[in-house]
């Protein structure tokens, strides 16, 4: 039951007919659990080909008009329903046509079954076409269309779209089934080249660009619509449920090193659609709220175990306020009294980094505390009633909830009016175009806590509990985000610009984040969200107009409208709302987006300008509100200041004086190994230090670069990919990681370092014996033998790798529903 939720069949009826109604949601849903019914009989138990013959053959009975009700194998009881259920509705002479293709199906899965037994390897044509068959999609998608009329010319677009599924789905599956033995197409691309699979995995990339490009030309009526949707939603359903991460997860060659390796592992993180998504990494704020729900709730004892088990295991090591919560929601009893005294003494950066909201984060960890172990509240730090006007969806949910939840703990209900429950219900209610609430669990969770105490059995919280259970990491722990998937799309896709690898899809990319922009001009982070912010925006223009500026034209128009009308009258910027209080990390990317404007907001820019230079700190460090690395605000505030040509000599001087001190407090804080830490004094990291790089290319001098390149190359995984600390922060100041991140940046910075010479007579600078001096430059050049330009080169490295850290785990990904 457990893999039946977790397989997300309902969810996937959403993404194919988003217009059907209930019992359509449900045909199609049911459908999906008896594919992936069947296909469990045949991988999880290991069945003879004579096995599966024998199925498919009664199966094939039951679409003949065999009655199979009391038939004793489950599939051929559950097809009887579904059959009688589905051709009901159908048009005149459907159930011929979906008997064919079932029929096609099973002598394919006989086929791929008999070549599994005996150990026969098909070619590269010979595995195309059968993957076509196998993989369940030209069944499916006659269901979804069963009620048209049939349009016999739109086969091509059909097998167009089972080809993109299963390319799809076997790349995404491949390190799990090459390792298992299963033949993959990633695996028969290696063989068929003799390339790595790492090679194979970034072919297998560009042959769904081309295959994406032929559905779109051929695509050309009304007619086409709904194939178009079966292959987008059922790409997004992928994203959605199978969690894999980004990048190949497949070791490159040795000689596969420095940016091209890199360039082939990001590849694989694009999917087909142009979408560049990864899995969130597990965090202790959100596991101890739902395992806190569940516990008092009473239900999902298993999922309860799974909770405390990563609880357990985060709690050796654990920072200070993870510590806390660990111990206050697996020790409730000992803790209830404890917990405050200790949360006031939690260190000054508890509470940073939050642009004056220090106090409402001690609230909220406050009440967090309570609702783990049930320690006291006082309700005179129940935040005041606030109406939804001018707040985001995010604080109205948050300062609701906590409103509710003291006014429940102190015994004063009546401070908290029946419209404000109502008003958290409705909004708890809507944002279900996504898994998690706003994509956001924090969020979720605690507007969850607080319906429980006024509406325990609402269906609000049973529908939430059950998305939570569905968020579940496969590690046992809860993610921060479900998805980030614009905004890493949009920080992608500028990188990729640079790189002749990655290039060919950013014309995609781009039509993807065109067509998610929102009605106010702005972007969500995440598909599927409401809530805009100034970030995703300022990213997602930065890279349209970096992409084509005048295909993109309208929608850049739109989103310089949002930025203009949400600017602080003092020069900055918020993240979320007009009214806010400005942000350096916000303000610096408005003026890196409407820099292509410059002369059209001259004023406005100049102002944004002022406020940047106004926030840098006497050390040349600069507010870190968003992020952990001082590298992190350094390279965005200092490639702000210099996007746009100084408006006077005074402020030109100023700009020059605060690159000098920034410039000045990253080479103090290099490591010796030629790393930066997040902090000073802190062990270098990968996303940290690819974040100092690119300042230091620019203004800095080459030996610092030198070194840093050096770290990073040393740091390399065997997949070609970067693992990293994560930086991103949310709440402030908790991190979260999106592991994929960490080599979008690391891209920028090698692109960034490109060709810096060494030292007279070509001989390394010091600390760089052992590596060799390169005019074909592993770094700069992808490996490729290319002339230098000036006369330059670039160092290399052999090819020793070390990873600080391991990626998440990676929920194993069974070959059900479209990989039947």
């Amino acid at each position: 039951m457990r893999r039946l939720a977790r397989m997300g069949q309902g969810r996937m009826a959403g993404w194919l007919a988003p217009q059907a109604g209930p019992a359509e949601l449900g045909l199609l849903a049911q459908w999906g659990a008896f594919i992936a019914l069947v296909d469990d009989g045949f991988d999880r138990h290991g069945q003879s080909p004579e096995q599966v013959r024998a199925l498919l053959d009664q199966l094939l009975d039951v679409l003949g008009g065999a009655d199979g009700t009391r038939h004793p194998v489950p599939a051929v009881r559950a097809l009887t329903d579904l059959w009688e259920r589905t051709k009901v509705s159908a048009r005149p002479g459907w159930s011929r046509r979906f008997q064919a293709l079932y029929r096609d199906f099973a002598e394919a899965t006989c086929t791929e079954t008999r070549l599994r037994a005996c150990g026969e390897q098909l070619g590269l044509d010979d595995y195309l076409a059968l993957r076509r068959r196998t993989i369940t999609v030209l069944p499916v998608l006659a269901v979804v269309e069963r009620t048209l009329p049939a349009a016999s010319e739109l086969d091509g677009l059909r097998n167009t779209t089972a080809d993109i599924i299963a390319w799809t789905n076997d790349l995404r599956s491949a390190p799990q089934e090459l390792d298992e033995g299963t033949e993959n197409l990633v695996g028969v691309l290696a063989r068929h080249h003799r390339c790595s699979r790492s090679e194979a995995a970034a072919r297998v990339r560009v042959m769904l660009a081309e295959r994406m490009d032929d559905f779109d030309r051929a695509a050309h009526d009304d007619r086409a619509a709904p194939i178009r949707q079966v292959r987008n939603g059922s790409l997004a359903w992928q994203r959605e449920t199978h969690r894999n991460p980004a990048g190949s997860g497949m070791t490159a060659d040795d000689h596969e090193r420095g940016v091209r390796a890199l360039a082939q592992h990001l590849a694989v993180a694009v999917d087909a659609t142009g979408t560049v998504d990864d899995r969130c990494g597990s965090r202790v704020l959100e596991s101890t709220l739902l395992l806190a729900l569940l516990r008092e709730q009473g239900i999902e004892p298993g999922e309860q175990d799974r909770l405390t088990r990563f609880l357990k295991e985060r709690r050796p090591g654990a920072s200070p306020v993870d510590a806390l919560l660990i111990d206050a929601c697996l020790d409730p009893a000992g803790m209830a009294d404890r917990a405050p005294d200790m949360a006031a003494g939690l260190p000054t950066a508890a509470s940073g980094g939050t642009t004056g909201r220090g106090r409402l984060k001690a609230v909220m960890l406050r009440t967090v505390l309570h609702v783990l172990c049930g320690s006291p509240l006082d309700h005179r730090d129940a935040p005041p009633p606030t109406g939804p006007e001018g707040i985001t969806t995010f604080t109205d949910v948050h300062l609701l909830s906590t409103r509710i939840i003291h006014a429940h703990a102190c015994g004063r209900s009546h401070a908290v009016t029946d419209a404000e429950r109502d008003r958290l219900v409705s909004l708890m209610s809507s944002g279900r175009d996504r898994v998690l609430w706003e994509a956001s669990a924090t969020t979720h969770l605690l507007g969850l806590h607080a319906v429980r105490t006024f509406r325990p059995d609402a269906q609000v919280l049973d529908d939430g509990l059950l998305r939570m259970c569905l968020a579940i990491n496969a590690d046992d722990g809860v993610p921060f985000l479900d998805s980030q998937d614009l905004w890493l799309t949009a920080v992608a896709g500028l990188a990729f610009t640079g790189e002749d690898t990655l290039a060919p899809y950013v014309p995609r990319m781009a039509d993807l984040l065109a067509s998610w922009q929102a009605p106010d001009g702005g972007w969500p982070f995440a598909t599927g969200m409401r809530q805009t912010d100034v970030d995703t925006t300022t990213r997602c223009m930065e890279f349209l107009h970096a992409a084509d500026p005048i295909r993109h034209r309208e929608a850049l128009e739109k989103a310089t409208r949002y930025l203009t009308g949400i600017a602080d009258p003092g020069g900055g910027f918020p993240t979320w709302v007009r009214g806010d209080a400005p942000d350096l990390d916000m303000t610096a990317g408005a003026i890196l987006a409407l820099a292509p404007q410059a002369a059209r907001h001259e004023r406005l820019l100049v102002g944004a300008v002022e406020f940047v230079l106004n926030a840098q700190l006497s050390d040349g460090t600069f507010e870190r509100s968003w992020t952990v690395s001082e590298s992190s605000a350094i390279l965005r505030a200092l490639d702000a200041l210099h996007a746009i040509p100084a408006a006077t000599t005074g402020l030109a001087a100023r700009i020059a004086a605060a690159t000098a001190r920034s410039v000045a407090r990253l080479v103090e804080t290099q490591n010796p190994d030629g790393g930066w830490g997040r902090l000073p004094d802190d062990p270098s990291d990968v996303l940290s230090t690819a974040q100092a790089v690119p300042v230091l290319a620019r203004h800095g001098d080459p030996l610092s670069v030198h070194r840093a390149v050096t770290y990073l190359l040393d740091q390399q995984d065997p997949d070609g990919g970067f693992t990293s600390v994560p930086d991103q922060v949310g709440p402030r100041p908790l991190p979260f990681d999106y592991p994929v991140l960490t080599d979008i940046h690391t891209l920028s910075a090698l692109r960034r370092a490109v060709c810096l010479p060494p030292c007279s007579a070509g001989r390394p600078h010091p600390g760089q014996a052992g590596r060799r001096w390169s005019r074909a430059c592993a770094v700069c050049c992808s490996g490729r033998s290319r002339p230098p330009t000036s006369r330059r080169g670039c160092w290399s490295t052999s090819g020793s790798t070390t990873s600080a850290r391991k990626r998440s785990p990676t929920r194993p990904m069974s070959r059900t529903w479209w990989n039947a």
